[in-house]
């Protein structure tokens, strides 16, 4: 820190106006609590240091809002923010960034559940729990088959909500029930559930998703957009990211 501190003294006083004129100060949309991606009322979480990261290179910081995950797709193009982290690639007239962060998803079962899953077909008719939009984010035959305007008996037993806590908790206390869902958040909200209901079971984890599900930062600004790339790809190369990683999952 010592260095980089002298470092930057040491630079032109043209160079220091320059940098502190087009540095911003944004405001950017998270989910609700997802840990260990969004933590503690968006004050803390892996998400929120690559961004962070990302975008002190170049001298940019950021207020947080945080929103259902439904609602994270229009927080630039409708609500005016100046970015949303967290989304997927739409033609909505905003910049979208590189790939900054990706979820290994699963079908969770119980193991006494006995419910049998080779592929995305055997989900018909069962139970399922899983996020806001995640008819989206899961490849086009997870859409073909649970999509809103699907309008098959089985669509009842679909269920998409908007906080994780509530589809883990969900999970745990009923039977016979798929929970789709990234693996890291399902063991952290297990991990704080404990004490509060039984989530002894054995479960399974069925691979039946292409891994990792990916997720960009959209912007208002395309300047801004470029700026966080520039920054991400260099936290990439220098190590930094795979440090925040390390914090947050081992």
């Amino acid at each position: 820190m010592r260095f980089m501190l002298l470092g930057f003294l040491a630079l032109p006083l043209s160079l220091l106006t320059h940098f502190s004129v087009c540095a911003e100060e944004l405001e950017i949309a998270f989910s609700y609590d997802i840990p260990p991606f969004v933590m503690n009322s968006g004050t803390d979480g892996l998400e929120l240091e690559i961004v962070r990261k990302a975008l002190s290179y170049r001298g940019h910081s950021f207020r947080v809002q945080q929103y259902s995950y439904k609602q994270l797709e229009g927080a630039v193009a409708r609500l005016g923010l100046d970015a949303a982290a967290g989304v997927r690639e739409t033609d909505d007239g905003t910049y979208y960034s590189d790939n900054f962060i990706g979820f290994e998803n699963y079908a969770i079962t119980k193991k006494g559940s006995g419910i049998v899953l080779k592929g995305i077909e055997d989900l018909k008719g069962k139970n399922i729990i899983t996020w806001q939009n995640a008819h989206r984010d899961l490849g086009r035959d997870f859409a073909s088959l649970f999509s809103p305007d699907v309008k098959a008996p089985y669509m009842e037993k679909y269920h998409e909500l908007p906080v994780q806590r509530d589809q883990v908790s969900l999970f745990w206390r009923k039977d016979k029930t798929v929970l789709i869902i990234d693996k890291s958040i399902f063991i952290w909200f297990t991990k704080q559930l404990s004490g509060q209901i039984d989530v002894t079971d054995e479960v399974v984890y069925h691979e039946i998703f292409p891994i990792p599900t990916e997720f960009q930062v959209n912007f208002k600004s395309r300047k801004i957009r470029d700026d966080f790339n520039e920054g991400l790809t260099h936290i990439r190369r220098t190590g930094v990211c795979e440090q925040i990683f390390d914090k947050y999952l081992k």
